[in-house]
């Protein structure tokens, strides 16, 4: 008798730990981290002090940019839908004026793979400076949607959105060099509007175990 208990309380320990095991990697397989957008490079030419004034740089309209996107999942791909950009200009601390959008074309980017996108645009003709308290300040926003590829399939669709306040300096470039992330916990940001992805993961893994909770009712 005391062998046959020993045997159940061993196959019961086994199963346990094998359901663990089975939840741990469910969990870790559905679980993503949405990716990263910055603008990496911004040149406005007409704001660039450095040129002549008579130069044809100074009546440039053109803007160019390069958004940088990460991706830091470890084993799952992103499928991005094109990702939509808007440039305003601030004529004062609570108002800005658009200067343009711009599209980086839909694309695919592997497990834990950074990638820099180009793009330029034309500010429309319009003025493309303006000054709040002597500093010039440009809105970048984007907004897109995305897949997550998990081992052969894709997930549905989550909405990407986000912006940063950025500054320009007299060389027409934004005053730090350092990449500006369009979305985060800084001040001057907007968070990222994507839907909160581990609650939704939570519950299908739940469902996916409550069979074997029945077992032990």
């Amino acid at each position: 008798m005391a062998a046959e208990h020993d045997s159940c309380c061993s196959r019961c320990v086994t199963f346990l730990i094998t359901i663990g095991l089975t939840a741990l990697f469910l969990w870790l397989s559905l679980r993503v981290d949405e990716p990263k957008c910055y603008l990496d490079y911004i040149y406005v030419p007409a704001l660039n002090k450095t040129l002549n004034s008579n130069s044809t740089h100074n009546k440039n309209t053109t803007i160019l940019f390069a958004l940088k996107l990460t991706n830091g999942n470890k084993d799952k791909g992103i499928q991005y839908d094109d990702v939509l950009l808007s440039f305003r200009v601030f004529e004062s601390v609570n108002l800005t004026r658009p200067l343009g959008n711009a599209t980086v074309q839909r694309f695919y980017q592997g497990h834990q793979k950074k990638a820099t996108k180009h793009g330029n645009f034309s500010g429309g003709g319009g003025n493309l400076t303006a000054a709040v308290a002597g500093r010039m300040w440009y809105r970048v926003d984007y907004a897109t949607a995305v897949k997550y590829k998990i081992l052969f399939w894709y997930t549905k669709r989550h909405r990407l959105w986000g912006g940063a306040n950025v500054e320009i300096g007299d060389s027409g470039m934004k005053v730090y060099r350092k990449a500006v992330r369009l979305g985060g916990k800084n001040p001057v940001v907007i968070e990222s509007g994507a839907s909160k992805l581990s609650g939704r993961y939570r519950a299908l893994l739940l469902s996916l175990l409550l069979p074997f909770c029945g077992l032990w009712v």
